[in-house]
């Protein structure tokens, strides 16, 4: 084999190391699905409260969404936004329409129809929703990371 071949190989190869590595540290805990489902489902259910009171609820989701990029950065160093392109985006977008068509119909429910527990419901819906949703993304994401050589 040639220098400049085996200089290619050797390349290949560290490029491949570095992706595991990477997927290896992408690899996230169940505790960190269930966190990102506590937030979503949590966006829905507040909505079951006074206004002030959801507004505070939406407050401290926001302080949980910035807590967990924390999170992220100090268990892995990185943060990888859920937006990003790639075949983990059409993912990302169901479960954002899907959360947001639960927001819409549980707060018709509660303002229209006087079923003021619908956005608890929904928010409990939403949560298992995205529980699994992370977990398939994190899939979709690995598989990516580990077959682009």
């Amino acid at each position: 084999m040639s220098t400049q071949a085996e200089e290619a190989a050797a390349a290949l190869t560290a490029m491949q190391e570095s992706r595991e590595r990477l997927a290896a540290a992408a690899n996230c805990p169940p505790a960190r699905h269930l966190v990102f489902s506590g937030l979503m489902g949590g966006m829905v259910a507040s909505q079951a409260a006074p206004t002030m009171v959801t507004i505070a609820i939406e407050v401290m989701l926001l302080i949980g969404v910035v807590l967990v990029i924390r999170w992220d950065r100090q268990r892995t160093g990185m943060f990888i936004n859920g937006y990003r392109a790639g075949p983990t985006r059409p993912l990302t977008f169901g479960l954002l329409a899907f959360t947001l068509a639960a927001l819409a119909l549980s707060d018709w429910l509660k303002l229209s129809q006087g079923i003021v527990w619908a956005p608890l419901v929904g928010g409990v819906v939403v949560a298992v929703v995205a529980y699994f949703a992370s977990s398939i993304w994190q899939r979709i994401y690995l598989r990516e990371l580990r077959s682009a050589v």
